[in-house]
Protein backbone atom coordinates (compact mmCIF):
# COMPACT_ATOMS: atom_id res chain seq x y z
CA UNK A 1 0.00 0.00 0.00
CA UNK A 2 2.50 2.64 0.90
CA UNK A 3 4.15 1.62 -2.12
CA UNK A 4 1.51 2.61 -4.32
CA UNK A 5 1.44 5.61 -2.85
CA UNK A 6 5.03 6.55 -3.16
CA UNK A 7 4.29 5.84 -6.99
CA UNK A 8 1.31 8.61 -7.49
CA UNK A 9 2.98 10.92 -5.15
CA UNK A 10 6.02 10.51 -7.75
CA UNK A 11 4.17 10.38 -10.58
CA UNK A 12 2.21 13.78 -8.93
CA UNK A 13 5.36 15.49 -8.61
CA UNK A 14 6.65 14.48 -11.89
CA UNK A 15 4.00 15.62 -13.58
CA UNK A 16 3.72 18.85 -11.59
CA UNK A 17 7.75 19.62 -12.12
CA UNK A 18 6.52 18.87 -16.32
CA UNK A 19 4.17 21.40 -16.01
CA UNK A 20 5.83 24.02 -14.38
CA UNK A 21 8.78 23.80 -17.07
CA UNK A 22 6.61 24.03 -19.72
CA UNK A 23 4.81 26.77 -18.66
CA UNK A 24 7.66 28.75 -17.25
CA UNK A 25 9.51 28.35 -20.64
CA UNK A 26 5.88 29.65 -22.72
CA UNK A 27 5.99 32.28 -20.52
CA UNK A 28 10.11 32.88 -21.01
CA UNK A 29 9.20 33.15 -24.52
CA UNK A 30 6.52 35.87 -24.11
CA UNK A 31 7.98 37.64 -22.18
CA UNK A 32 12.27 37.80 -21.37
CA UNK A 33 12.89 36.64 -25.03
CA UNK A 34 11.56 40.10 -26.53
CA UNK A 35 13.65 42.28 -23.57
CA UNK A 36 16.20 40.15 -24.38
CA UNK A 37 16.55 40.82 -28.02
CA UNK A 38 15.88 44.57 -27.39
CA UNK A 39 18.72 44.40 -24.76
CA UNK A 40 20.76 42.84 -27.44
CA UNK A 41 19.88 45.74 -29.88
CA UNK A 42 20.29 48.33 -27.82
CA UNK A 43 23.88 47.22 -26.43
CA UNK A 44 25.44 46.15 -29.84
CA UNK A 45 26.97 48.30 -32.91
CA UNK A 46 26.19 47.22 -36.65
CA UNK A 47 29.21 44.20 -36.38
CA UNK A 48 27.65 42.81 -33.16
CA UNK A 49 30.08 44.01 -30.71
CA UNK A 50 28.95 45.32 -27.46
CA UNK A 51 28.91 48.74 -26.51
CA UNK A 52 26.87 51.33 -24.97
CA UNK A 53 27.46 54.18 -27.29
CA UNK A 54 23.74 53.50 -28.50
CA UNK A 55 22.66 55.26 -25.44
CA UNK A 56 25.17 58.02 -25.17
CA UNK A 57 24.38 59.16 -28.95
CA UNK A 58 21.08 59.28 -28.70
CA UNK A 59 20.90 60.93 -25.45
CA UNK A 60 22.75 63.59 -26.81
CA UNK A 61 19.82 64.67 -28.95
CA UNK A 62 17.76 67.36 -27.69
CA UNK A 63 14.23 65.86 -28.76
CA UNK A 64 14.98 62.53 -26.58
CA UNK A 65 15.93 64.24 -23.61
CA UNK A 66 13.04 66.35 -24.06
CA UNK A 67 11.34 62.98 -24.42
CA UNK A 68 12.38 61.61 -21.26
CA UNK A 69 12.01 64.37 -19.03
CA UNK A 70 7.54 64.81 -20.65
CA UNK A 71 7.77 61.32 -19.91
CA UNK A 72 8.86 61.77 -16.24
CA UNK A 73 6.88 64.76 -15.71
CA UNK A 74 3.71 63.51 -17.01
CA UNK A 75 3.80 60.04 -14.86
CA UNK A 76 4.73 61.76 -12.08
CA UNK A 77 1.86 64.52 -12.37
CA UNK A 78 -1.45 62.03 -13.21
CA UNK A 79 0.45 59.81 -10.40
CA UNK A 80 0.24 62.65 -7.47
CA UNK A 81 -2.65 64.08 -8.66
CA UNK A 82 -4.03 60.80 -9.01
CA UNK A 83 -3.55 60.05 -5.47
CA UNK A 84 -4.46 63.56 -3.98
CA UNK A 85 -7.69 62.88 -6.23
CA UNK A 86 -8.20 59.02 -5.94
CA UNK A 87 -7.53 58.92 -1.91
CA UNK A 88 -9.99 61.43 -1.22
CA UNK A 89 -12.82 60.03 -3.62
CA UNK A 90 -11.97 56.55 -2.08
CA UNK A 91 -12.63 57.82 1.52
CA UNK A 92 -15.99 59.58 0.58
CA UNK A 93 -17.13 56.63 -1.15
CA UNK A 94 -16.34 53.85 1.64
CA UNK A 95 -16.40 55.84 4.80
CA UNK A 96 -18.85 59.15 4.18
CA UNK A 97 -22.43 59.86 3.40
CA UNK A 98 -21.52 62.08 0.51
CA UNK A 99 -24.15 61.56 -2.79
CA UNK A 100 -22.94 60.18 -5.95
CA UNK A 101 -21.83 57.34 -4.93
CA UNK A 102 -23.03 54.86 -7.79
CA UNK A 103 -22.78 57.15 -10.39
CA UNK A 104 -18.40 57.30 -9.00
CA UNK A 105 -18.20 53.74 -9.05
CA UNK A 106 -19.64 53.24 -12.73
CA UNK A 107 -16.97 55.76 -13.81
CA UNK A 108 -13.89 54.23 -11.98
CA UNK A 109 -14.95 51.19 -13.63
CA UNK A 110 -15.32 53.10 -17.55
CA UNK A 111 -11.98 54.76 -16.89
CA UNK A 112 -10.63 51.24 -16.04
CA UNK A 113 -11.76 49.59 -19.08
CA UNK A 114 -12.20 51.72 -21.80
CA UNK A 115 -8.85 53.32 -23.94
CA UNK A 116 -7.96 56.50 -22.49
CA UNK A 117 -7.78 57.88 -25.99
CA UNK A 118 -11.77 57.77 -26.87
CA UNK A 119 -11.44 60.55 -23.54
CA UNK A 120 -9.02 62.35 -25.83
CA UNK A 121 -10.67 62.57 -29.01
CA UNK A 122 -14.15 63.70 -27.17
CA UNK A 123 -12.43 66.92 -25.75
CA UNK A 124 -10.12 67.66 -29.19
CA UNK A 125 -13.40 68.03 -30.42
CA UNK A 126 -15.01 70.30 -27.20
CA UNK A 127 -11.56 72.08 -26.83
CA UNK A 128 -9.67 72.12 -30.22
CA UNK A 129 -7.88 75.16 -31.10
CA UNK A 130 -9.76 76.03 -34.03
CA UNK A 131 -12.77 74.39 -34.26
CA UNK A 132 -13.33 73.21 -30.74
CA UNK A 133 -17.07 73.74 -29.13
CA UNK A 134 -15.61 75.34 -26.45
CA UNK A 135 -13.62 77.91 -28.03
CA UNK A 136 -15.71 79.29 -30.27
CA UNK A 137 -18.24 79.60 -27.32
CA UNK A 138 -15.48 81.29 -25.51
CA UNK A 139 -14.69 83.71 -28.81
CA UNK A 140 -18.39 84.69 -29.16
CA UNK A 141 -19.05 85.75 -24.81
CA UNK A 142 -15.35 87.73 -24.92
CA UNK A 143 -15.79 89.11 -28.54
CA UNK A 144 -12.10 87.44 -29.61
CA UNK A 145 -11.16 88.88 -33.15
CA UNK A 146 -9.18 85.21 -33.23
CA UNK A 147 -10.03 82.14 -35.16
CA UNK A 148 -7.63 80.22 -32.63
CA UNK A 149 -8.24 79.26 -28.99
CA UNK A 150 -8.21 80.64 -26.55
CA UNK A 151 -7.61 77.45 -24.66
CA UNK A 152 -5.54 75.11 -26.62
CA UNK A 153 -5.64 71.26 -25.39
CA UNK A 154 -2.31 70.82 -27.41
CA UNK A 155 -0.34 70.59 -24.65
CA UNK A 156 1.95 69.09 -21.47
CA UNK A 157 -0.77 69.48 -18.94
CA UNK A 158 -3.84 69.00 -21.00
CA UNK A 159 -2.06 65.38 -21.15
CA UNK A 160 -1.31 65.43 -17.67
CA UNK A 161 -5.53 65.81 -16.88
CA UNK A 162 -6.18 63.76 -19.96
CA UNK A 163 -4.71 60.72 -18.47
CA UNK A 164 -5.98 62.17 -14.60
CA UNK A 165 -9.17 60.08 -14.99
CA UNK A 166 -7.18 56.33 -15.34
CA UNK A 167 -4.88 57.36 -12.66
CA UNK A 168 -7.74 58.47 -10.31
CA UNK A 169 -9.16 54.93 -11.30
CA UNK A 170 -6.12 52.89 -10.99
CA UNK A 171 -5.71 54.55 -7.24
CA UNK A 172 -9.06 54.11 -5.92
CA UNK A 173 -9.61 50.53 -6.85
CA UNK A 174 -6.41 50.29 -5.03
CA UNK A 175 -7.10 52.00 -1.66
CA UNK A 176 -11.55 51.97 -1.48
CA UNK A 177 -11.26 48.14 -0.61
CA UNK A 178 -8.63 48.45 1.97
CA UNK A 179 -10.90 50.80 3.47
CA UNK A 180 -14.07 49.70 2.93
CA UNK A 181 -12.49 46.68 5.11
CA UNK A 182 -11.65 48.65 7.52
CA UNK A 183 -12.60 47.50 11.24
CA UNK A 184 -14.53 50.73 12.33
CA UNK A 185 -13.72 50.22 16.16
CA UNK A 186 -9.85 51.81 15.32
CA UNK A 187 -11.58 54.46 14.61
CA UNK A 188 -14.14 54.81 17.43
CA UNK A 189 -11.42 54.08 19.77
CA UNK A 190 -9.78 57.73 18.54
CA UNK A 191 -13.12 59.14 18.48
CA UNK A 192 -13.56 58.30 22.16
CA UNK A 193 -10.50 59.35 23.50
CA UNK A 194 -11.55 62.87 21.90
CA UNK A 195 -10.26 62.89 18.33
CA UNK A 196 -12.60 64.76 15.96
CA UNK A 197 -13.14 63.02 12.90
CA UNK A 198 -10.88 64.66 10.64
CA UNK A 199 -8.01 63.79 13.16
CA UNK A 200 -8.92 60.25 13.55
CA UNK A 201 -8.91 59.92 9.53
CA UNK A 202 -5.57 61.44 9.63
CA UNK A 203 -4.01 59.73 12.17
CA UNK A 204 -5.79 56.15 11.79
CA UNK A 205 -7.23 56.08 8.31
CA UNK A 206 -4.84 57.49 6.21
CA UNK A 207 -1.96 55.43 8.04
CA UNK A 208 -3.24 52.12 7.66
CA UNK A 209 -4.62 51.95 3.94
CA UNK A 210 -0.76 53.60 3.28
CA UNK A 211 0.72 50.49 1.92
CA UNK A 212 -2.62 50.87 -0.48
CA UNK A 213 -2.17 54.18 -1.54
CA UNK A 214 1.68 53.58 -1.92
CA UNK A 215 0.80 50.44 -4.23
CA UNK A 216 -1.55 52.58 -6.22
CA UNK A 217 0.63 55.41 -6.53
CA UNK A 218 3.68 53.15 -8.07
CA UNK A 219 1.20 51.70 -10.05
CA UNK A 220 -0.70 54.90 -11.90
CA UNK A 221 3.13 55.96 -12.31
CA UNK A 222 3.99 52.37 -14.24
CA UNK A 223 0.87 53.22 -16.44
CA UNK A 224 1.42 56.24 -16.97
CA UNK A 225 4.84 55.72 -18.87
CA UNK A 226 3.07 53.20 -21.14
CA UNK A 227 0.50 55.93 -22.30
CA UNK A 228 0.72 56.37 -26.24
CA UNK A 229 -2.52 56.82 -27.59
CA UNK A 230 -3.01 60.06 -25.90
CA UNK A 231 0.21 61.58 -26.57
CA UNK A 232 -0.18 60.92 -30.15
CA UNK A 233 -3.64 62.71 -30.20
CA UNK A 234 -2.10 65.78 -28.61
CA UNK A 235 1.35 65.37 -30.53
CA UNK A 236 3.24 65.25 -26.82
CA UNK A 237 7.01 64.34 -27.53
CA UNK A 238 7.17 61.50 -24.61
CA UNK A 239 9.29 58.49 -25.02
CA UNK A 240 6.67 55.97 -26.28
CA UNK A 241 5.65 58.79 -28.98
CA UNK A 242 9.28 58.81 -30.51
CA UNK A 243 9.63 54.99 -29.91
CA UNK A 244 6.96 55.25 -32.66
CA UNK A 245 8.95 57.73 -34.74
CA UNK A 246 11.80 55.33 -34.82
CA UNK A 247 9.93 52.82 -37.08
CA UNK A 248 8.73 55.37 -39.36
CA UNK A 249 12.34 56.90 -39.81
CA UNK A 250 13.55 52.93 -39.89
CA UNK A 251 16.09 53.51 -37.28
CA UNK A 252 15.95 50.33 -35.03
CA UNK A 253 18.93 51.45 -33.06
CA UNK A 254 17.09 54.19 -31.21
CA UNK A 255 14.05 52.27 -30.83
CA UNK A 256 16.40 49.78 -28.86
CA UNK A 257 17.10 52.33 -26.35
CA UNK A 258 14.13 53.92 -26.07
CA UNK A 259 12.80 50.68 -25.13
CA UNK A 260 15.27 49.83 -22.89
CA UNK A 261 15.00 53.07 -21.73
CA UNK A 262 10.79 52.95 -21.06
CA UNK A 263 11.08 49.30 -19.87
CA UNK A 264 13.81 49.87 -17.07
CA UNK A 265 11.66 52.74 -15.60
CA UNK A 266 8.36 50.36 -15.59
CA UNK A 267 9.58 47.67 -14.11
CA UNK A 268 11.04 49.55 -11.61
CA UNK A 269 7.99 51.05 -10.84
CA UNK A 270 6.54 47.26 -11.05
CA UNK A 271 9.60 45.88 -8.43
CA UNK A 272 8.39 48.57 -5.71
CA UNK A 273 4.77 48.12 -6.38
CA UNK A 274 5.24 44.08 -5.48
CA UNK A 275 7.57 45.35 -2.55
CA UNK A 276 4.81 47.35 -1.42
CA UNK A 277 2.38 45.09 -1.97
CA UNK A 278 4.01 42.18 0.01
CA UNK A 279 4.76 44.68 2.82
CA UNK A 280 1.38 45.51 2.94
CA UNK A 281 0.71 42.09 4.53
CA UNK A 282 1.76 44.23 8.30
CA UNK A 283 -0.97 46.56 8.40
CA UNK A 284 -3.71 44.52 7.73
CA UNK A 285 -7.33 45.71 7.79
CA UNK A 286 -9.54 42.94 8.34
CA UNK A 287 -10.22 41.33 11.78
CA UNK A 288 -11.36 37.91 12.06
CA UNK A 289 -14.85 39.07 13.58
CA UNK A 290 -17.46 40.60 11.29
CA UNK A 291 -18.41 44.00 11.23
CA UNK A 292 -19.65 46.62 8.90
CA UNK A 293 -17.50 49.69 7.98
CA UNK A 294 -18.39 52.51 9.62
CA UNK A 295 -19.86 55.74 7.95
CA UNK A 296 -19.53 59.39 8.79
CA UNK A 297 -22.56 61.37 8.99
CA UNK A 298 -21.22 64.40 7.76
CA UNK A 299 -22.90 67.83 7.92
CA UNK A 300 -22.15 70.44 4.96
CA UNK A 301 -18.71 69.43 4.63
CA UNK A 302 -20.35 66.29 2.94
CA UNK A 303 -21.30 68.34 -0.30
CA UNK A 304 -17.20 68.71 -1.09
CA UNK A 305 -16.76 65.48 -1.11
CA UNK A 306 -20.20 65.27 -3.22
CA UNK A 307 -19.15 67.75 -5.56
CA UNK A 308 -15.75 66.17 -5.97
CA UNK A 309 -17.86 62.91 -7.13
CA UNK A 310 -19.98 64.57 -9.85
CA UNK A 311 -16.85 66.61 -11.31
CA UNK A 312 -14.89 63.52 -11.67
CA UNK A 313 -18.08 61.44 -13.35
CA UNK A 314 -18.89 64.74 -15.70
CA UNK A 315 -14.92 65.14 -16.80
CA UNK A 316 -14.08 61.25 -16.84
CA UNK A 317 -17.41 60.09 -18.05
CA UNK A 318 -20.33 62.61 -18.91
CA UNK A 319 -18.86 65.30 -20.89
CA UNK A 320 -16.64 63.10 -23.00
CA UNK A 321 -18.43 60.49 -23.90
CA UNK A 322 -21.60 62.91 -24.61
CA UNK A 323 -19.70 64.32 -26.67
CA UNK A 324 -18.56 62.19 -28.64
CA UNK A 325 -22.00 60.39 -29.33
CA UNK A 326 -23.08 63.74 -30.17
CA UNK A 327 -20.23 64.31 -32.76
CA UNK A 328 -20.94 60.89 -34.57
CA UNK A 329 -24.19 62.50 -35.69
CA UNK A 330 -22.56 65.56 -37.47
CA UNK A 331 -21.17 66.14 -40.89
CA UNK A 332 -18.71 68.47 -39.76
CA UNK A 333 -17.83 69.23 -36.45
CA UNK A 334 -17.21 72.90 -37.31
CA UNK A 335 -20.79 73.39 -38.67
CA UNK A 336 -22.14 73.24 -34.80
CA UNK A 337 -25.55 72.39 -34.16
CA UNK A 338 -27.26 73.48 -37.46
CA UNK A 339 -30.13 71.58 -38.31
CA UNK A 340 -28.63 70.64 -41.72
CA UNK A 341 -25.31 69.15 -40.11
CA UNK A 342 -27.06 66.19 -38.54
CA UNK A 343 -26.98 62.99 -40.64
CA UNK A 344 -26.83 59.20 -39.77
CA UNK A 345 -23.89 59.01 -42.80
CA UNK A 346 -20.93 58.91 -40.39
CA UNK A 347 -22.42 55.11 -38.56
CA UNK A 348 -23.87 54.68 -42.62
CA UNK A 349 -20.08 54.87 -43.78
CA UNK A 350 -18.88 52.60 -41.11
CA UNK A 351 -21.57 49.97 -42.10
CA UNK A 352 -19.96 50.31 -45.77
CA UNK A 353 -16.32 50.76 -44.79
CA UNK A 354 -14.09 47.97 -45.93
CA UNK A 355 -11.25 49.17 -43.66
CA UNK A 356 -13.94 48.95 -40.97
CA UNK A 357 -15.39 46.07 -41.64
CA UNK A 358 -11.57 44.09 -41.48
CA UNK A 359 -10.82 45.83 -38.23
CA UNK A 360 -13.70 45.31 -36.13
CA UNK A 361 -13.51 41.31 -37.45
CA UNK A 362 -9.49 41.73 -36.60
CA UNK A 363 -10.25 43.07 -33.14
CA UNK A 364 -13.13 40.49 -32.29
CA UNK A 365 -10.88 37.29 -33.77
CA UNK A 366 -7.76 38.67 -31.46
CA UNK A 367 -10.27 39.55 -28.54
CA UNK A 368 -11.45 36.09 -28.55
CA UNK A 369 -8.21 34.41 -29.36
CA UNK A 370 -6.43 36.81 -26.78
CA UNK A 371 -9.17 36.20 -24.01
CA UNK A 372 -8.85 31.86 -24.51
CA UNK A 373 -5.34 31.75 -24.73
CA UNK A 374 -4.90 34.16 -21.53
CA UNK A 375 -7.11 32.31 -19.69
CA UNK A 376 -6.02 28.96 -20.59
CA UNK A 377 -2.21 30.03 -20.00
CA UNK A 378 -3.28 31.98 -16.38
CA UNK A 379 -5.44 28.98 -15.29
CA UNK A 380 -2.25 26.95 -15.48
CA UNK A 381 0.22 29.38 -14.19
CA UNK A 382 -2.23 30.41 -11.37
CA UNK A 383 -2.61 27.19 -10.62
CA UNK A 384 1.08 26.45 -9.88
CA UNK A 385 1.55 29.48 -8.23
CA UNK A 386 -1.15 29.08 -5.83
CA UNK A 387 -1.56 25.42 -5.50
CA UNK A 388 1.98 23.77 -6.18
CA UNK A 389 4.84 23.65 -3.52
CA UNK A 390 7.50 23.71 -5.92
CA UNK A 391 10.79 25.73 -5.47
CA UNK A 392 10.26 28.52 -8.02
CA UNK A 393 6.65 29.77 -8.29
CA UNK A 394 7.27 32.92 -6.73
CA UNK A 395 9.90 33.75 -9.58
CA UNK A 396 6.91 32.33 -12.01
CA UNK A 397 4.63 35.11 -10.31
CA UNK A 398 6.74 37.58 -10.82
CA UNK A 399 7.59 36.83 -14.41
CA UNK A 400 3.70 37.14 -15.42
CA UNK A 401 3.37 40.25 -14.03
CA UNK A 402 6.38 41.56 -15.96
CA UNK A 403 4.64 42.29 -19.24
CA UNK A 404 2.30 45.16 -17.12
CA UNK A 405 5.65 46.90 -16.51
CA UNK A 406 6.28 46.84 -20.31
CA UNK A 407 4.44 49.80 -22.49
CA UNK A 408 2.79 48.41 -26.04
CA UNK A 409 5.41 50.62 -27.86
CA UNK A 410 8.38 48.74 -26.42
CA UNK A 411 7.19 45.71 -26.38
CA UNK A 412 5.73 45.83 -30.46
CA UNK A 413 9.66 46.70 -30.41
CA UNK A 414 11.18 43.82 -28.59
CA UNK A 415 9.22 41.39 -31.46
CA UNK A 416 9.87 43.37 -34.44
CA UNK A 417 13.55 42.33 -33.64
CA UNK A 418 12.59 39.07 -31.95
CA UNK A 419 10.59 37.64 -35.57
CA UNK A 420 13.01 39.51 -38.12
CA UNK A 421 16.04 38.01 -36.74
CA UNK A 422 17.14 34.37 -36.99
CA UNK A 423 15.88 31.57 -35.92
CA UNK A 424 12.66 33.02 -35.54
CA UNK A 425 12.28 34.93 -39.24
CA UNK A 426 11.79 31.34 -41.34
CA UNK A 427 8.05 31.73 -39.28
CA UNK A 428 7.55 34.82 -41.41
CA UNK A 429 5.30 36.42 -38.08
CA UNK A 430 5.90 39.78 -38.72
CA UNK A 431 3.50 41.94 -40.38
CA UNK A 432 0.91 39.33 -39.90
CA UNK A 433 -2.49 39.00 -37.38
CA UNK A 434 -0.62 36.27 -35.24
CA UNK A 435 2.64 38.35 -34.18
CA UNK A 436 -0.54 40.93 -33.17
CA UNK A 437 -1.55 37.60 -30.98
CA UNK A 438 1.31 37.34 -29.46
CA UNK A 439 1.81 41.28 -28.05
CA UNK A 440 -1.96 40.94 -26.94
CA UNK A 441 -1.38 37.44 -25.38
CA UNK A 442 1.90 38.92 -23.34
CA UNK A 443 0.14 41.87 -22.65
CA UNK A 444 -3.21 40.94 -21.40
CA UNK A 445 -1.24 37.79 -18.93
CA UNK A 446 -0.84 39.60 -15.85
CA UNK A 447 -4.74 40.58 -15.55
CA UNK A 448 -5.38 36.59 -16.80
CA UNK A 449 -3.09 35.07 -14.35
CA UNK A 450 -4.63 37.83 -11.22
CA UNK A 451 -8.32 36.84 -12.33
CA UNK A 452 -7.49 33.11 -12.12
CA UNK A 453 -5.77 33.48 -8.88
CA UNK A 454 -8.73 34.79 -7.09
CA UNK A 455 -10.63 32.51 -8.57
CA UNK A 456 -8.26 29.09 -6.88
CA UNK A 457 -7.89 31.06 -4.11
CA UNK A 458 -11.33 31.19 -3.14
CA UNK A 459 -12.08 27.33 -3.91
CA UNK A 460 -11.08 25.46 -0.66
CA UNK A 461 -8.35 22.88 -1.35
CA UNK A 462 -10.37 19.85 1.23
CA UNK A 463 -12.16 19.51 -2.22
CA UNK A 464 -9.41 18.60 -4.31
CA UNK A 465 -7.81 16.45 -1.39
CA UNK A 466 -11.49 14.54 -1.03
CA UNK A 467 -10.91 13.35 -4.56
CA UNK A 468 -7.76 12.92 -4.36
CA UNK A 469 -8.47 10.43 -1.17
CA UNK A 470 -11.34 8.65 -3.51
CA UNK A 471 -9.15 7.66 -5.71
CA UNK A 472 -8.69 10.09 -8.55
CA UNK A 473 -5.85 11.35 -10.20
CA UNK A 474 -4.02 15.03 -10.31
CA UNK A 475 -4.86 15.42 -13.56
CA UNK A 476 -9.19 13.95 -13.02
CA UNK A 477 -9.33 16.01 -9.97
CA UNK A 478 -8.25 19.26 -11.99
CA UNK A 479 -10.74 18.00 -14.71
CA UNK A 480 -13.61 17.12 -12.10
CA UNK A 481 -13.40 19.23 -9.80
CA UNK A 482 -10.71 22.53 -9.79
CA UNK A 483 -12.39 23.85 -13.29
CA UNK A 484 -15.60 23.20 -12.89
CA UNK A 485 -15.37 24.98 -9.41
CA UNK A 486 -13.25 28.25 -10.73
CA UNK A 487 -15.84 28.36 -13.99
CA UNK A 488 -17.68 31.43 -12.86
CA UNK A 489 -14.18 33.72 -12.35
CA UNK A 490 -12.41 32.37 -15.72
CA UNK A 491 -15.67 33.11 -17.58
CA UNK A 492 -15.37 36.45 -15.97
CA UNK A 493 -11.40 36.58 -16.73
CA UNK A 494 -12.31 35.82 -20.11
CA UNK A 495 -15.40 38.79 -20.69
CA UNK A 496 -12.61 41.09 -19.26
CA UNK A 497 -9.70 39.89 -21.16
CA UNK A 498 -11.74 40.52 -24.35
CA UNK A 499 -12.62 44.25 -23.09
CA UNK A 500 -9.32 45.27 -22.70
CA UNK A 501 -7.98 43.37 -25.77
CA UNK A 502 -10.34 44.54 -28.23
CA UNK A 503 -9.38 48.46 -28.04
CA UNK A 504 -5.49 48.10 -27.63
CA UNK A 505 -3.95 50.69 -29.37
CA UNK A 506 0.09 50.75 -28.65
CA UNK A 507 1.48 47.50 -29.84
CA UNK A 508 -1.23 47.12 -32.50
CA UNK A 509 0.00 50.57 -34.26
CA UNK A 510 3.65 49.06 -33.94
CA UNK A 511 2.80 45.90 -35.45
CA UNK A 512 0.09 46.89 -38.05
CA UNK A 513 0.16 46.12 -41.81
CA UNK A 514 -2.42 46.13 -44.75
CA UNK A 515 -4.83 43.81 -43.94
CA UNK A 516 -4.33 43.89 -39.67
CA UNK A 517 -5.48 47.23 -38.61
CA UNK A 518 -7.85 46.72 -35.73
CA UNK A 519 -10.73 49.18 -33.69
CA UNK A 520 -8.11 51.50 -32.55
CA UNK A 521 -5.61 52.27 -34.91
CA UNK A 522 -8.92 52.60 -37.32
CA UNK A 523 -10.11 55.40 -35.04
CA UNK A 524 -6.82 57.08 -35.17
CA UNK A 525 -6.58 56.68 -38.89
CA UNK A 526 -10.15 58.32 -39.46
CA UNK A 527 -9.33 60.82 -36.86
CA UNK A 528 -6.07 62.06 -38.81
CA UNK A 529 -7.79 62.69 -41.61
CA UNK A 530 -9.22 59.97 -43.56
CA UNK A 531 -12.64 59.77 -42.78
CA UNK A 532 -12.49 62.90 -39.88
CA UNK A 533 -13.57 64.04 -36.58
CA UNK A 534 -16.94 62.86 -36.92
CA UNK A 535 -16.60 59.28 -38.65
CA UNK A 536 -13.94 58.22 -35.97
CA UNK A 537 -16.54 59.68 -33.02
CA UNK A 538 -19.34 57.23 -34.53
CA UNK A 539 -16.87 54.34 -34.43
CA UNK A 540 -15.47 55.68 -30.80
CA UNK A 541 -19.44 55.25 -29.71
CA UNK A 542 -19.32 51.88 -31.19
CA UNK A 543 -16.58 50.78 -29.27
CA UNK A 544 -17.58 52.51 -26.07
CA UNK A 545 -20.74 50.63 -26.20
CA UNK A 546 -19.73 47.46 -26.94
CA UNK A 547 -17.00 47.56 -23.79
CA UNK A 548 -19.38 48.93 -21.63
CA UNK A 549 -21.93 45.66 -22.59
CA UNK A 550 -19.34 43.54 -22.39
CA UNK A 551 -18.31 44.39 -18.88
CA UNK A 552 -21.68 44.85 -17.51
CA UNK A 553 -22.08 41.26 -18.25
CA UNK A 554 -18.90 40.63 -16.64
CA UNK A 555 -20.46 41.77 -13.32
CA UNK A 556 -23.83 39.75 -14.02
CA UNK A 557 -21.59 37.01 -14.53
CA UNK A 558 -20.05 36.60 -10.51
CA UNK A 559 -23.05 39.33 -9.52
CA UNK A 560 -20.41 41.55 -8.40
CA UNK A 561 -19.29 44.81 -9.34
CA UNK A 562 -15.43 45.30 -10.46
CA UNK A 563 -14.96 47.51 -7.41
CA UNK A 564 -16.24 44.59 -5.02
CA UNK A 565 -14.05 42.09 -7.03
CA UNK A 566 -10.97 44.21 -6.49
Amino acid sequence: MNGVKENKARRSFQASSILFVVVIAVIMMLVLVPIGYMLYESCTNDMGAFTLENFVRYFKRKSIRESLRNTLLVSAGIGGFGTLLGVTLAFGVSRTNMRFKTLVKSTIIIAIMTPPFLITLAYIILAGPNVGFVNRVLRWLFKLDTSYGPVNIYSIWSLVILGLPQGIATIFMMVFPAMENMDPYLEEAARMSGASARRASLNITIPLVRPALLSGLILSFGQSLALYGVPRMLNINVLTTKIRESVTVMDFKMGAVLSVTVTVLSLLAVFLYRRTVRSSKKYSTISAKGFRPSVMKLGKSRHLFSALGLVYALFGFLIPYCTLLMASFMRSVGNGFEASNWTLSNYASLINSAVAKTALKNSVFLGIMTATCVVLLGLVAAFIIVRLKIRGRGALEYLCNMPSGISGTALAMGLIFMYLSKPLNSFHLYGTIWLLLIAYVTRMLPSGVRYCQSALIQINTELEEASRISGASWGQTTRKVTVPLARTGMVYAWILTFVMAFPELSSSVMLRNAGTDVVATAILDLWDGAGGLPQAAAFGTVVFLLVTLLVILAQKVTGHSMIDRS
